[in-house]
């Protein structure tokens, strides 16, 4: 019964299928692009992705659901939906011994029943839907998947495209409240406003800024290094072949500050770049003990005294 069944998975991040019969879309990866799962006891791969049709009852009747991003794993025995999955796109859950259905705000989309009374594993009984031409008419065209295949446009878009496009869904239900789209109303978020710094070095070369960035080739450099001094904001710029010349234009700057300055670097405030976070990079800052900070992931604000030098220098060497 399993091997025509979906198992419900809530530990699962996406949806799995190891037949590919049962995909109406697939796109097969290349052989750099195979993910790796490792199971218990040995390491299967991910050979593509797809979409899958299925039919299912819900309440005595028979409806049809599309699921997109179901990861072909020929290797396993057993077709997983993801929960989460369901969730992420707004679904409530509600369960008890007997069933779990997820609702779309009141409507019920899916009901998963115990494989036998009194086992907790919860399957879908549904069957995979092949499209052929008769089936392309009867499919019909759904608000929410055209929103996601037309990359998120506005309510009155959808509206008026049966007017406006040729060959486009006349039949098309836009609701008359829009539906908030996750992905839509994350991008719109504004970030809040980064706190000051209320700390500043209290002597030359108490803490040092730095960041990498590349530029258009000069002369065989491609990026270029900063080292910004918190307590006199003077700066020192060194061009790089490459990236792996990083630690070498540490090494000549903190020989610079020792020899020309007759002092000692103490903090050292980077982001979380691979060029800073280098066993190397790392070793050459702890051998001389110099204490290190690092921006969080995705925070460059952290570092803006160096984030913000690098914009002045760009804009300024774009308009010259």
């Amino acid at each position: 019964m399993l091997d025509k069944a979906y198992i419900l998975d809530s530990g699962a991040s996406l949806h799995f299928c190891f037949d590919l019969n049962d995909f109406i879309e697939y796109w097969k990866y290349k052989p750099y692009e195979r993910t790796p799962v490792t199971t218990a006891t040995h390491t299967i791969y991910v050979e593509g992705k797809g979409a899958v049709l299925l039919k299912h009852m819900v309440n005595g009747k028979t409806v049809r659901m599309h699921l997109e991003h179901v990861l072909h794993v020929p290797q396993i025995t057993t077709r997983l939906i993801s929960m989460g999955q369901f969730l992420l796109q707004g679904m409530c859950v509600s369960e008890d011994a007997q069933s779990i259905s997820l609702l779309n705000k009141s409507t019920n989309i899916i009901t998963c029943k115990p494989l036998y009374n009194g086992l907790t594993i919860f399957i879908l009984e549904a069957t995979p839907v092949q499209l052929n031409q008769s089936m392309l008419v009867i499919y019909k065209a759904d608000y929410e998947l055209m929103y996601k295949h037309l990359r998120h446009p506005s309510k009155d878009v959808l509206t008026n495209a049966p007017n406006h496009v040729k060959g486009f869904s006349k039949d098309l239900e836009v609701p008359s409240t829009s539906p908030v789209c996750p992905g839509c109303a994350q991008g719109k978020m504004p970030a809040s406003a980064h706190p000051p710094s209320q700390t500043r070095a209290t002597a030359p070369f108490e803490c040092i800024h730095s960041d990498l960035k590349s530029f258009s080739v000069y002369h065989k450099y491609k990026y270029f290094i900063n080292f910004i001094d918190d307590y006199t904001s003077y700066t020192w710029v060194v061009l790089l072949h490459k990236k792996s010349a990083a630690i070498t234009a540490l090494k000549q700057f903190m020989a610079l500050v020792k020899t020309q300055y007759s002092a000692d670097i103490k903090e050292w405030m980077s982001d979380a770049g691979g060029e800073y976070k280098s066993d190397t990079f790392l070793k050459t800052l702890k051998d001389v003990g110099i204490k290190i900070l690092q921006s969080a992931p995705h925070t460059p604000l952290q570092n803006g005294y160096a984030e913000c030098f690098m914009c002045t220098i760009m804009d300024k060497a774009q308009s010259m």
